[in-house]
This record gives structure tokens, C-alpha cells and sequence, in this order.
């Protein structure tokens, strides 16, 4: 990969300042025993106060930079490497001095800032882990002046600084790391870090340090530490403490022969325009992030070119796409007519995207040829099918009768029975349900359009959405809602709401009665996939409201999330919180696969109003564990909002995982890990199925917010009334693949491909082998197939880091040309969650470079 530049304005070996920048550091302490993260705020980049640069300046510098450039008499003769973006550079000095100026901006004179260590030096300033860029400068018209095949690298070690203390930095898209490795017996309390130029340093009262500037105020988030013992993360104390214009870190008590790493928070974005706009519903791959939700935004980011590129009525659905970084919005589309839309949930497949809602449009797109083309009164749920690059609308379908219908939850499966919906009905001639679990509505009675009594609905669809397969209802003579499914082993979960107390089918179940209090309890309840069986359902509840929003299946296990006002409800003791903590609480239950007993549950919460609304299985090195996120408030009185939060839990729910990185279990919100602000909710979370499972996206809606998340995929708050956002964050120590390429080989003959490892979090890979085998649970390679080489030892992964190997695929003459996949499994902690997919296409002539 090579990257060019023609400059015509910059004479070689100039001397003037260094050249205009907005790039701020991640001071990474890394201890031999212990590494220490102090990131400047919102993932390494900086914050600007209210006298900060404009909008539009500041979007000019997310774009992504390469690596460190080697300067090879191409700049200043001072600088010895640089990262260099749209919007200025980072250098390094020959000296070890990092330097790095603030851009000029409305009017006003650029600012420069250097850092330089307190009492230490650089021992040495060299190039590491060498990049495939290189970098070509054409300046001027005199070739002479002109450098070539310049090399790049991810990392420059400035070697030991300090007695025992080394110093690395490194690339980190927008961002540079400082990486500080501590070794055994060295003494961390002698970093320092002196800024020069800056008007002023001072640590907030949230822990932040704040850099004044002629420009405004840049905030770095307060510094965040966790040590690996024994291959599993535990938190470590840390704060700046200032001293005039130097900065360093004060540690707490940490195992001084361990390592330490800080900070989960990898990434985050707004995704909004100028109305209101708010996230319901995510997915997540190896290499992207899918959200989906509803906008009234006229100007909602990255619709050009998408299948539905400008807003058709008062609100509408949306669906965007993200690169795995959050820096990237590749694509997004509205979704709707010229009624209200809404969109509740998102589900992916090799067909494309899908997406569920709700419209009042009788117009909405693409209805033409789908199961149901016709709005068939008031407000109807709906279906789509989107490509995957979410540039064309392949087919939609409403779904619903004369009253109103809502759509909250999707879900995919394989065969005939494609596409499940589910959601709300008050519809007594739904279609499709006849010889169905439930071919009626629960409640007998037909009221005028507008007066009836909800039940649940669950729809299955054909792939393609052009046919529906079978319909039921699901509920009692009162109220019902289903607000969450899961299609497991050829079965349908359902979870929601019911103040029914004839809800079908409890008898055997876990909890066979609702609680008569008129309130409503939770259920789960299992359908075959076709619909025409209910074969169990459970309440779920305790003496209160409960409210179940959210389900996932792993294995012989259902969990279930949602929140209650129940002091009673069913499993806590024994569980993580087995007391209600007061208001609502959150909950988690986790039930066997029949639904005939609660396993173990747990509240989530504290004294305020808490709700879990999403949840997912995670799979770590370790075993899998339970995401719990939704919103709390700590407040009694619920005066000062929600905080959006992201519990992970031990599988069993009665405690939390070991490694999670939070020292104090009441202030477990997403807060810890900086969130946006005060009144954030989480609604959705996606774990990527290719990565370890503690890698993990959050999303849902934020209020007006002025905390810039520069380097994101947007920075800045949209406007209006919300916007949403998305997280990523790794909340362990653990490691990764990166996608492998597609590896294109002849009968008879190699293909090779590089395999990435990525350490996750102070991973180092201790007894870590990776094996090669047909599936990701294992089986022998296809006949004709073999991979000299393994099983691969990854001991060497460096913390923080990645290790590099090649793949070679050996294909006998015999083999049959066609599409293979073949799974890389690393040992122990065999899951999907560590498997890598290698795609071998055995053909008769390999394909010319294009």
C-alpha cells in the first residue's frame, strides 16, 4: 500500500513551526507489573470548551491518518517521525519530544503544545512494527527533493526514559498512545509529563485534566487502570495529580509483578441530525456496526446514495452503517413514507438487512410484491429487506389488521419460516393466523377501532418477504405485548409483558400464576417454529410491575431482561443482587430451555429507577458471561435523569464477571467508562460473533450533549431534541482476529494469507495455541486440504498488540474447484467467539491482480 502526495508549498528542510494539528495523546501506563491509561476525553481526542473552533473545522479532522512516516530530510531536520491527517500532524523529535499545534481557526493565531518528560530522556527514537504503507513525496519539480517508498510504522519506542521505565508510542488511527512499561521494582510516581504552552493545568472534579489553550479548553478523561492477574482483569486506582504546568499519575495498591491495562472505552460517536433521533436496535459483524432506530432529522448523516436517501414524512425509520471503529459512517438510509415510521429491530443475514417497525404511511416503499402491499388500516407493522451495502430497498411488506399493530422484535431462522415479527396487536383480523398456536385473539369481545385490548402477535415470514407463512396471536382476555423474541434449535422465544391472568399454556411452567395485583407480570413462551404450537409459557413476576424487554438463548439457557417493582420476584436469592433495591430495579433471569424452572436471577439496580433494556451472551477466553445494559438513576426521587450502563455478569448471574474493569459494583454504569452524559439511555447492544464476546457495542439516545467525541464517525451532537450514539468497548483482557482475506488457490497448489491476532487489553497469550479445522467447534480438514504450520503458538502476542503469521493452504490436485470455509480455533477456551473464518476458493486459474 503506498500513499502519495504532491507538495508544492513546503520547501525541504524547512524550519518553521511544526505544522497545524488536532491531535491529543492517550497516555498509556504500562506496568511490567501494571499499565496506566489516561485518555484525552472521548477516545483519545481532545474536547473543546464553548470557545472552541467551529463545527465545520473540526469535522475536517477526524479523517483517519497513516502510520508514523520516517522523515528522510522531507520536513524539519528535528523531527524523526510524524503522523500526518487532513488536519495537521503529530511529531516526535529526534529528542524524544512529542510536539503538536492547534489549528488557526475563526481568525484566530494557531497554538503549539509540547510534551516533554519530567527528569527523564529518550534513550533512543526507532520505528516498530513496520506498516505495509509507504509514503511518496513529489515536492517541488526538482526530483532531486522528491523521497520515495518512505517506510512507515504503527509504533516508535523511545526506549527507557525513566530506570526501568520504557516509553512507546503508538499509532492509533487519529490518535498516538504513550505507552509506559514499568518494569518490577521501577517506580511509576517518577513519570512526569511537562506541556509546554499551555495557559493553564488542572484536574477537574470528574477526574479530568484540562489544558488551557489560546483556543479554548481541552479536556483529557480522567485515567482508568485494571491489572491482568492470572489472565483475568482487575481495576487499579488512578488520577492525575498536577504540579504547575506537569502532569503525573498517582497508582493505587497493584501486584507489581502483573501487568495493568486501562480503560475499555475504544471508541464512540453521535449519529443524529438536527431533530430528534434515537437508536432502538444494533448488530454487529467482525468488521462493521449496523444500528437502526428513528429520525425526524431532515440532514440525518451518510444517507446520500443510500436506498432512501431524504426524509418522506414527519418521522421516519433509519438504518446505518459503521465501520468496526465507530470513525467511519459508510452508509445509512431512511426508511418510511409519508405518514409516521419507527423502526424496533434488526436482524442480518446473507440476504441482506432486515428491519422491523412500525408505519402509519400508506405509501411506505417497496410494499409492491410483498406479503401484504396494503396498509390495512391506521397504523400497521412492517417488514424490509435491504442490501447489504444498504444502497437499494430489495422488498417491504405491512403486516396488520383494521386496528393498530405494532412491530417491536426480529428474529432469523433457516427454511421456509424465514423472518419472524413480533410485537402488539389490537387487531381482531390479523391474517394468516388460522390453524396457528393461537388462531384468535385472547380477548373475545370487538370493540370499536382504537378500544380494543392488545395482544401479542408473532409473524413468520419467507426470506424474501413476499410470502407469509403463518401468523399467531399471543395472550389472555386482557392486555399482552410481546416485546423481545429468539429463534433457538427450531423453536421461537417470546418475551414480554401480560396483565392477563389467563395467559395459554403456564400450566408446568415456572411460575403458573400471575400475581393478582391488576399489574403486569412478565412472560416467556415457546413456540415451534411454525407456529402452531405453543408448547410452554411462564409468568414471571412478583408482587409489582414487571416488564420483561429483552431475551437471548445460549444453549440449554433462557435469559431475560426487563425491570420490575416486585420486592418478590422469583430466583434473586443467590443471584448478584438477591434484594430489591427500591422504585424499580432491573432484572435478569436466567431459565431452563423447557421454561419449567428459574434457574437463577438477579435484581439490577439500586435505589433509583433501573431497567435492563437489552441484554446479550458474550464468549470469552474465560467462558461466556451475561451483557445487561439498559438505564439507571441513582436518584430516588428521579430528579437527575438516567445514566445509559452496561453490566457484564458471570453466566451463572451470581457475580460479576471477574475481569470487569470497575472497582465499586453501585457506580457500575456506562459513566464509568465516560459516557456521554446525564439522561442517556441504552436500548441496544450487539457482541461481533467473529471476535471475543466481551468486545461489545452499546447504543441508544442522548440529550444535548457539548462533549465532542472528535475522531468519531461524528463527532459532534446533531441538534434537536436526542441524538443517538454508539460505544465500543472491551471490557477484558483478551484477544481478537482480525478478518482474513479470501485466499484463492489451484487445484495441486499453496495460497497464503497473513493472520492477525490482536491482543486485547494486556492479552499476552499464555498457552495459547491455534488449531485449523472444518468447522468452529472442530472436524478435520476437508479431504485434500492441509495447513503445515499448526497448531500456531501465540505466546509472543505482545500486550496491547498483535502478532503476525502466515496461513498456507495446501490443495491436492484432486480436490473439486469450489467455495471452502475453513475455522481458526485458538486453545484453550475453544468457542465461535475465538474462531476466525478462512475463505479458500479452489479454481483453475487464479483471478489476475486488478
Amino acid at each position: 500500500m503506498q500513499y502519495s502526495t504532491r507538495q508544492m508549498d513546503r520547501k525541504p528542510g524547512s524550519r518553521g513551526r511544526f505544522l497545524d494539528l488536532w491531535y491529543f495523546f492517550l497516555g498509556l501506563l504500562a506496568f511490567q507489573g501494571a499499565v496506566v491509561l489516561a485518555s484525552p476525553k472521548h477516545s483519545g481526542e481532545p474536547r473543546e470548551a464553548s470557545n472552541s473552533p467551529s463545527p465545520q473545522v473540526s469535522r475536517k479532522l477526524i479523517r483517519p491518518s497513516v502510520p508514523f512516516i520516517t522523515n528522510q530530510g522531507q520536513i524539519d531536520e528535528r523531527v524523526r517521525f510524524y503522523a500526518e491527517g487532513d488536519g495537521g500532524t503529530v511529531y516526535v523529535t529526534r529528542t524524544g519530544e512529542i510536539v503538536y499545534d492547534l489549528p488557526k481557526v475563526s481568525g484566530k493565531t494557531g497554538w503549539s503544545l509540547k510534551e516533554a518528560f519530567v527528569g527523564g530522556a529518550a534513550a533512543l527514537v526507532e520505528g516498530a512494527e513496520k506498516a505495509p504503507t509507504e509514503v511518496n513525496y513529489l515536492i517541488g519539480s526538482e526530483a532531486s527533493a522528491w523521497r520515495t517508498n518512505v517506510p512507515t510504522y504503527g509504533r516508535v519506542t523511545l526506549g527507557e526514559v525513566y530506570e526501568g521505565i520504557e516509553v512507546d508510542l503508538k499509532a492509533a488511527g487519529t490518535t498516538v498512545e504513550k505507552l509506559f512499561h514499568v518494569k518490577p521494582g521501577a517506580r511509576p510516581e517518577k513519570i512526569g509529563v511537562r506541556i509546554s504552552g499551555a495557559t493553564f493545568l488542572r484536574a477537574n472534579d470528574k477526574g479530568e485534566l484540562e489544558v488551557g489553550t489560546g483556543l479554548g479548553t481541552v479536556v483529557f478523561s480522567r485515567p482508568k487502570a485494571y491489572q491482568t492477574v492470572a489472565g483475568r482483569a482487575h481495576p487499579v486506582e488512578v488520577a492525575y495529580a498536577v504540579d504547575g504546568a506537569s502532569y503525573r499519575f498517582e497508582v493505587g495498591q497493584y501486584d507489581r509483578t502483573k501487568e495493568l491495562v486501562i480503560d475499555p472505552l475504544i471508541q464512540r460517536t453521535f449519529l443524529g441530525g438536527s431533530g430528534g433521533d434515537r437508536i432502538t436496535a444494533s448488530a454487529a459483524s467482525a468488521s462493521n456496526v449496523l444500528v437502526a432506530g428513528t429520525t425526524d432529522s431532515t440532514d440525518f448523516p451518510g444517507t446520500a446514495g443510500g436506498a432512501r436517501p431524504a426524509l418522506a414524512g414527519p418521522s421516519d425509520g433509519f438504518v446505518a452503517l459503521l465501520s468496526s471503529d465507530l470513525k467511519t459512517i459508510i452508509q445509512a438510509t431512511y426508511l418510511g413514507g409519508t405518514g409516521e415510521d419507527s423502526m424496533s429491530g434488526l436482524a442480518v443475514s446473507e440476504a441482506g438487512i432486515y428491519v422491523t417497525g412500525s408505519t402509519t404511511s400508506t405509501d411506505f416503499p417497496g410494499t409492491t410484491g410483498g406479503a401484504r402491499p396494503q396498509n390495512a388500516g391506521g397504523k400497521d407493522a412492517f417488514a424490509a429487506l435491504l442490501t447489504s451495502n444498504l444502497k437499494a430497498l430489495t422488498q417491504a411488506t405491512y403486516f396488520g389488521g383494521t386496528d393498530e399493530d405494532a412491530a417491536s422484535s426480529m428474529a432469523l431462522f433457516g427454511g421456509a419460516y424465514a423472518v419472524f415479527v413480533a410485537g402488539r396487536t389490537a387487531s381482531h383480523d390479523l391474517v394468516g393466523t388460522l390453524n396457528s398456536a393461537q388462531p384468535l385473539s385472547g380477548d373475545p369481545v370487538i370493540r370499536p377501532v382504537g378500544q380494543n385490548t392488545n395482544d401479542g402477535f408473532i409473524a413468520a415470514f419467507s426470506a424474501d418477504l413476499r410470502s407469509l407463512t403463518q401468523a399467531t396471536y399471543l395472550g389472555g382476555r386482557s392486555s399482552d405485548s410481546v416485546n423481545a423474541i429468539a429463534v433457538s434449535a427450531g423453536f421461537v422465544y417470546a418475551t414480554g409483558e401480560t396483565v392477563s391472568t389467563d395467559f395459554p399454556k403456564t400450566g408446568g411452567g415456572a411460575q403458573e400464576i400471575h400475581y393478582p395485583d391488576g399489574r403486569s407480570d412478565a412472560f416467556v413462551a415457546l413456540l415451534t417454529s411454525n407456529l402452531t404450537t405453543l408448547v410452554r409459557a411462564t409468568y414471571l413476576g412478583g408482587l409489582g410491575q414487571d416488564i420483561a424487554h429483552a431475551i437471548a438463548v445460549s444453549g440449554p439457557d433462557v435469559f431475560v431482561g426487563g425491570e420490575t417493582t416486585a420486592s418478590s420476584f422469583p430466583g434473586t436469592l443467590g443471584g448478584l443482587f438477591p434484594t430489591f433495591g427500591g422504585a424499580t430495579d432491573g432484572f435478569v433471569a436466567r431459565l431452563n430451555s423447557s421454561l419449567a424452572n428459574v434457574i437463577q436471577a438477579s435484581y439490577v439496580g439500586g435505589g433509583g429507577f433501573d431497567r435492563v433494556l437489552t441484554l446479550g451472551i458474550g464468549g470469552s477466553f474465560f467462558g461466556p458471561v451475561v451483557n445487561v445494559a439498559g438505564s439507571r438513576d441513582t436518584d430516588p426521587g428521579g430528579i437527575a435523569g438516567p445514566d445509559a450502563f452496561l453490566w457484564v455478569l458471570r453466566y451463572d448471574l451470581k457475580a460479576f464477571a471477574e475481569s470487569f474493569p470497575t472497582a465499586n459494583p453501585a457506580v457500575r454504569t456506562l459513566s464509568a467508562f465516560e459516557s456521554f452524559g446525564s439522561s442517556d439511555v441504552a436500548t441496544a447492544l450487539a457482541v461481533p460473533p467473529s471476535i471475543s464476546g466481551f468486545n461489545v457495542y452499546l447504543a441508544g439516545e442522548i440529550p444535548p450533549s457539548n462533549a465532542d467525541q472528535l475522531g468519531a464517525a461524528q463527532p459532534r451532537y446533531g441538534g434537536g431534541a436526542s441524538d443517538g450514539f454508539v460505544a465500543k468497548l472491551v471490557l477484558v483482557s483478551d484477544y481478537s482476529f482480525s478478518p482474513l482475506p479470501t485466499i484463492n488457490v489451484t487445484p495441486g497448489g499453496q495460497g497464503l494469507a497473513t493472520v492477525t491476532v490482536n491482543s486485547l487489553n494486556g492479552f499476552t497469550g499464555e498457552a495459547v495455541k491455534l488449531g485449523i479445522f472444518a468447522q468452529p467447534t472442530g472436524g478435520a480438514l476437508p479431504a485434500g486440504f492441509t495447513a503445515p504450520g499448526f497448531p500456531q503458538d501465540i505466546g509472543s502476542l505482545p500486550p496491547n498488540g498483535s502478532f503476525f503469521f502466515t496461513l498456507t493452504i495446501g490443495v491436492a490436485p484432486t480436490v473439486t474447484p469450489g467455495t471452502y470455509t475453513l475455522w481458526i480455533i485458538g486453545f484453550p477456551g475453544t468457542s465461535v467467539a475465538h474462531a476466525a473464518r478462512v475463505t479458500v476458493n479452489v479454481v483453475n486459474t487464479i483471478p489476475s491482480a486488478m
